[in-house]
């Protein structure tokens, strides 16, 4: 008797495995061919997309100041071109929240592809503490298609 309750004891474990792997094998298939139906689903690009790269960069200013750790740094690649448009067209930004002290470091993402060479395509920096602008880039730095193209250094100036 003790016999067949050790033997019902193991082999109830061994059902209680069986059917855990059974089912776990289960899921992976799942998540196989859901992943398959999806392939034709658009994907937000990502740095390893192809028709994706980055522009990437560097914030500084010359005053000796430290920025506040509520400071948001805010900047945008921009095209200046657009006929009949009275604001420029934003390709991407970034908002970087608690930045630390300059040099602050960001990257724009874009697809090569759509730019220009006739265009002119810009950096926009702004320093935020609280709603205030505390720095912005007061020159124009051009990029991409007649400036910088990768490690841009933007240098901005404290306003009033």
């Amino acid at each position: 008797m003790k016999q067949k309750r050790h033997f019902a004891r193991h082999a109830a474990g061994a059902i209680l495995i069986a059917a855990a792997t059974m089912f776990l094998a289960g899921c992976a298939g799942k998540g196989q061919q859901s992943s398959d139906l999806d392939l034709d689903v658009p994907r937000p690009p990502s740095v390893e997309d192809p028709r994706t790269a980055i522009l990437s960069g560097r914030i500084t200013y010359l005053p000796r100041i430290a920025l506040s750790p509520k400071a948001v740094v805010k900047v945008w690649l921009q095209d200046m071109s657009e006929p009949g448009s009275p604001v420029p067209v934003i390709i991407d930004e970034q908002e970087i929240r608690a930045p630390g002290q300059v040099p602050v470091a960001f990257q724009l993402k874009y697809d090569p592809s759509a730019i220009r060479p006739e265009r002119r395509y810009t950096l926009l920096v702004k320093i935020y503490e609280g709603d205030r602008v505390r720095f912005l880039n007061a020159r124009t730095y051009p990029v991409l298609s007649a400036g910088c193209m990768a490690d841009c250094e933007v240098a901005v100036d404290l306003m009033n």
